[in-house]
């Protein structure tokens, strides 16, 4: 398997664990990828999949667990 299709893979993981993210479920990463108007703001969702990517890697964790870990950090902030 390719590294590109390594990182297609992780990348549409992700963007499937974000899609289930809510107001009630995860309120800080919700923020960060949508507008007040509840559509996709580009810059934050790239920036929360950054971070995700860079627990996935140094965690070994999977996208489905990063997620809330990140919530929990950014909770913290």
């Amino acid at each position: 398997m390719a590294k590109n299709d390594l990182e297609y893979q992780l990348r549409l993981e992700i963007k499937e664990q974000l899609s289930r993210v809510t107001k009630a479920n995860s309120p800080n990463i919700y923020s960060a990828i949508y507008n007040t108007n509840g559509n996709l703001n580009v810059n934050g969702y790239a920036r929360i999949e950054g971070k995700l990517i860079q627990k996935i890697i140094s965690g070994m964790l999977t996208p489905a667990a990063a997620v809330p870990q990140l919530e929990q950090e950014l909770d913290l902030l």
